[in-house]
């Protein structure tokens, strides 16, 4: 069954060979209880260690139901150990952490059986050993005696053909030495028993064949067997194999043994989790607090057309890093949109089914003037603006009332389209500009009450009305103005409305209905200035030679890019020709246009390309979508602060692996001994690294569990530190597939932090790890 052939043992002291064994030949029955004596040193420990596959020999050969195990590789030792040898220590080296019945099942599951059967196996051992009233205990809960037991049980469990004990009595008092040994002699009878013992009486009383080491060498044999051995080509024996779910399931009952020290590690580890968490929480609520502002805001800040503007593709273009070289910071360029009236048709009978609403917008210097009830008059034109105000404050029409009344909230009553009536423009927080209110002849130190507002009519001055020539040019005369009061347009406001989200963008203005506009165009398009300024400009031969007859002097080229504005505040329309101007029909200086919802903003833009597929350069039209570019530019820096943030959590999470991997390293020392014992029962090495991966995957779970779960704890007071700025509730936000991926990132990391300290468990000396304490 077992031959010993000529072993040699030697370990290497510095640079000369000690030997242990010296040339030990052996054969061993089927069935017989052998006890190996020796003093301390002479070699009998070492035997066993060879016999039991966890020390290899130097030479000669040990050789198995006739297969010799000189080419065993390391997966076939462990087989060996788990099928053909049963381990009983004299300090029982049992797993504290576990049952048991667990212990004794250990064996099982390295070989491969179910649950079912693992558990049935292990209770009728136990019961064999006097033990079925303890399966549940843990081994701090059993006397020596008990421990001992199972121990043999552990042994017996796989029904291997050799148990080998190691003085397994030495740590017993004699009356439970012999219950052991009495055990032990009952096994013999079906199995080779070999004990090492220093007790000779024992040896005697027990044993069917004693065995005298002396220096590594036997001295004599009571009964020697010397049948010759015949060499098979190989072994039939099943490999060992634990599951990853068996390691996990002994790295988290030894984690359950350390509670604390288990919560204060995840908790360390957790703190890079939660700096990561946070940021991405943010990240994504300021994502979807952007995405809701664009979506509430398409309304408010339209797709535009612009007769002059500047190319804002650069900007985003001239913010990306060159590399390798310089680039060329290019001056921001700006573009002339030959806005026509086949553009105009287009748009209606294109683009209006994918839009709310298209305003036109054709920038006439709105004279306006109200008269008060003591007979004074007000008068409101953007001329007329304290110095450096630009508003607009009698605007360009709301093109529809159905626009109005889907975006803002109205007091009073709607307008009518088709009437000469106005509407006040109030900002969300239902404040209207003081200009405004003065030209009402209203109080601008007190809250005004609508019905104050609402009914009022004031009057619109067409060019003819208010503009008078003298010295070659046109300018503002009252006098004219005071005269043609019967002929002017009366406007009355129908109405105050406020926006009816926070992100609605126009301003402050009395904005009139689009029969209005429509009056004002016919007016103006026939007055003197503009039939006069029109023929000055198509008879003119450079634009140096046209004469703006606000002014009485040449426009300039210095100042080309505000013709078109100050042509368009009285009513003309132009398009650049080379170096020419010339006079079109009257077209609007701007055009907003208003999707009809979110999702069809993409279509939207689709068609406005498509206007300009097959034309030249020149006569392409361009728009701006505000709120696209805007967001966009937002997100842009909010993605880049948060890799910022993220970089920098990034580094406590390192930290926090590097800890975790010293940990596991740690948790390597103080389960030395567990190591020796599942490598004695047959334990390869990966199964090794598997433990204490295990146990690192399941700190890392818990490290990102545990920070997820702060993080949701923590989020709703970040988010109300920032209601107040946001005037959002729930900004912090901490999107579910984010939350799963840094527990995911969390386990990884922790993975890696623990691979050496694994590969470190692996390669332990399971001869060396026994004798740890």
């Amino acid at each position: 069954m077992l031959t010993i052939k000529n072993i040699k043992k030697a370990y290497q002291v510095g640079e000369e060979e000690v030997f242990a064994l010296k040339g030990i030949n052996l054969s061993f029955r089927q069935k017989e209880f052998v006890s190996i004596l020796g003093q301390s040193g002479s070699g009998k420990t070492t035997l066993l260690n060879i016999i039991g596959g966890l020390d290899k020999y130097t030479s000669g050969d040990l050789i198995v139901d006739g297969v010799s195990t000189k080419n065993y590789k390391d997966k076939d030792w462990d087989a060996y150990r788990n099928h053909r040898i049963g381990f009983v220590f004299q300090s029982y080296n049992l797993i504290p952490h576990l049952t048991v019945l667990n212990n004794v099942e250990l064996a099982l599951t390295l070989s491969g059986v179910n649950a079912k059967e693992r558990k049935e196996k292990a209770t009728k051992v136990l019961t064999r050993v006097g033990l079925i009233d303890h399966l549940n205990k843990k081994p701090n809960q059993l006397s020596g005696g008990q421990m001992q037991r199972v121990a043999i049980a552990r042994a017996l469990v796989n029904e291997p053909n050799i148990i080998l004990a190691d003085e397994p009595t030495g740590a017993l008092d004699s009356e439970t030495s012999v219950e052991i040994m009495e055990l032990l002699k009952e096994i013999s009878h079906d199995k080779l028993i070999i004990m090492v013992t220093h007790n000779p009486n024992l040896a005697k009383q027990y044993s069917s064949r004693t065995v005298q080491l002396l220096d590594g060498q036997v001295v004599s044999d009571t009964n020697p067997y010397n049948e010759e051995s015949q060499v098979a080509k190989q072994d039939s024996k099943n490999k060992t194999s634990m599951t990853f779910f068996t390691a996990l399931k002994l790295s988290l009952k030894n984690l359950m043994t350390k509670k604390v020290r288990t919560i204060i590690t995840a908790f360390a580890g957790s703190i890079g989790i939660i700096g990561v968490a946070l940021v991405l929480s943010l990240q994504y609520g300021f994502n979807q607090y952007l995405d809701k502002m664009e979506t509430d805001t398409f309304s408010g800040m339209p797709i535009i057309v612009n007769q002059v503007g500047y190319d804002l593709e650069k900007v985003t273009t001239q913010q990306k890093e060159v590399e390798n070289g310089i680039g060329v910071n290019e001056k921001l360029s700006y573009y002339i949109n030959q806005i026509t009236p086949d553009y105009i048709n287009y748009l209606e009978t294109k683009a209006k089914q994918h839009t709310s609403n298209i305003g036109y917008v054709y920038g006439f210097d709105n004279r306006a003037s109200y008269k008060n009830e003591n007979g004074t008059f007000n008068w409101l034109s953007n001329s007329s603006l304290p110095s450096g105000r630009s508003e607009q404050f009698i605007g360009e029409p709301i093109a529809s009332s159905k626009f109005l009344e889907e975006q803002f909230l109205i007091e009073g009553k709607n307008i009518d389209d088709n009437a000469f009536e106005a509407i006040v423009i109030a900002n969300r927080y239902n404040r209207v500009d003081e200009e405004i209110l003065k030209f009402l002849g209203l109080s601008t130190t007190e809250v005004i009450t609508y019905d104050k507002i609402i009914g009022k009519t004031f009057k619109l001055y067409d060019n003819d009305l208010y503009l008078t020539k003298k010295d070659g040019k046109y300018s503002q005369d009252l006098g004219k103005i005071f005269l043609n009061q019967d002929k002017a347009i009366n406007v009355t406001i129908v109405g105050v409305a406020k926006p009816r989200t926070q992100f609605l963008t126009l301003p402050t203005q009395i904005m009139y209905t689009k029969k209005v506009q429509e009056e004002l165009i016919s007016r103006n398009s026939i007055s003197e200035i503009v039939v006069e300024q029109k023929e000055v400009i198509n008879n003119a031969t450079s634009i140096t030679n046209i004469t703006n007859l606000l002014t009485g002097n040449p426009f300039t080229l210095e100042n080309i890019l505000k013709v078109q504005d100050v042509l368009a505040s009285i009513g003309v329309s132009v398009k650049l020709d080379k170096t020419l101007l010339k006079t079109t029909e009257i077209v609007p200086k701007q055009i907003n246009i208003y999707p009809s919802n979110f999702d069809g903003k993409n279509d939207l833009k689709n068609v406005l390309n498509a206007y300009n597929e097959g034309k030249e350069e020149a006569d392409k039209i361009i728009f701006v979508d505000q709120a696209g570019f805007a967001i966009g530019m937002i997100k842009n820096v909010m993605n880049s602060i948060s890799a910022v943030l993220i970089a920098f959590s990034a580094i406590s999470l390192i930290v926090s692996s590097v800890m975790i991997g010293i940990i596991t390293y740690t948790s390597v020392l103080e389960r030395t001994k567990e190591i020796g014992v599942l490598r004695s029962i047959g334990a390869r090495k990966k199964d090794i690294s598997r433990v204490f991966n295990a146990e690192s995957i399941i700190i890392g779970f818990l490290a990102g569990t545990l920070g997820v779960i702060i993080t949701y704890a923590i989020n709703p007071l970040v988010s109300l530190a920032l209601e107040s700025a946001t005037e959002t509730s729930g900004i912090a936000n901490l999107y579910y597939l984010y939350a799963i991926g840094l527990i995911g990132v969390s386990m990884l990391l922790t993975f890696i932090a623990g691979l050496i300290p694994s590969r470190i468990a692996a390669k332990k000396d399971p001869v060396v790890a026994l004798r740890t304490e």
